[in-house]
């Protein structure tokens, strides 16, 4: 059976459980930061298996590709580590990503890293055990800041394990173990042009890519090998173009803010997808630096 693995998302259906935040976490050691955060994990109540907590087209996407295929459906998880859909778990508020309020990244010592943080969690051994007893291909459908998470355990697997490895996102995840490239399938941004069947944003594109390679190919070559599966991949694209670059439109500060406060609630007023939603669906061009000072004004107007 193959097996798929996806990214948490920061959407949840589920109100988190307010004693599972990572601000709330006291600073200390990598094993001290852990220990806490496990301990709360352990006494919290689960609200139900992880395939109904996560939101979001992404975590979407992957459900679909692991009920056509018939395929497990893992979830890489800043908060719980790895987690099958199937796993009863609570609602959490805790990431890797930089800048926003239950980032648990503060809360470690200096030089900690987010495979670190994440193999602190048994994320990293319970990959390496599922991979390694996986009888067939595990797709891996991650954005570059979970493919550089993970990447570290996956440099650990063994040389067979290691050949069942199929990588469809990632594209920013440089300098990763050279099997691990060598395990990348061609997918560009042919995926989100005009002939593209799945096109979307960025934000979604590794776990559409992935339901792609699991529909298209994967299913009509189940134990082929890398080689086979990349030139299928290019063969499928060759005939798509490319999307034609927008230029996206540049507003003032008061218009800026006026969406920030407009899409607030469905981004849950996290700087990252509310920047994500400004350049990728409604395609306003925007300085990062000053997208963040409008958004914390934005807050400060909130929190009055």
């Amino acid at each position: 059976m193959t097996a798929i693995l996806t990214a948490c998302t920061q959407r949840k259906r589920v109100t988190h459980n307010p004693l599972l935040s990572a601000r709330d976490l006291p600073c200390g050691t990598l094993s001290e930061v852990a220990k806490t955060w496990s301990e709360r994990l352990r006494t919290a109540e689960a609200t139900g298996p992880a395939r109904d907590l996560y939101a979001g087209r992404s975590f979407g996407e992957a459900s679909k590709a692991s009920n056509t295929a018939g395929a497990d459906l893992y979830i890489v998880s800043a908060g719980l580590g790895l987690v099958h859909r199937d796993d009863a778990v609570p609602s959490y508020n805790l990431t890797v990503s930089r800048g926003d309020a239950d980032c648990v990244m503060p809360k470690l010592p200096d030089g900690c890293v987010e495979a670190d943080w994440w193999a602190a969690l048994g994320g990293a051994e319970a990959l390496v055990s599922m991979v390694e007893a996986a009888p067939h291909v595990v797709v891996i459908g991650l954005p570059s800041p979970y493919l550089r998470m993970i990447a570290p355990a996956l440099a650990q697997l063994s040389g067979e394990a290691s050949g069942k490895i199929r990588i469809t996102g990632g594209r920013f995840a440089s300098e990763l173990d050279p099997r691990l490239e060598a395990a990348r399938l061609p997918y560009d941004d042919r995926l989100d042009g005009p002939d593209s069947t799945l096109p979307g944003t960025k934000s979604d594109f590794a776990a559409r890519a992935a339901r792609h390679f699991i529909e298209n190919v994967l299913l009509q070559e189940p134990t082929a090998g890398i080689d086979i599966h990349r030139g299928q991949v290019e063969a499928v694209m060759s005939t798509w173009t490319r999307p034609i670059a927008k230029v996206g439109a540049r507003l003032s500060d008061a218009e800026i803010k006026s969406i920030v406060r407009e899409h607030w609630a469905r981004a849950e007023g996290r700087t990252t997808k509310l920047l994500r939603i400004l350049r990728d669906e409604l395609n306003v061009a925007c300085e990062q630096k000053r997208f963040q000072g409008l958004v914390a004004g934005v807050r400060e107007e909130k929190a009055l």
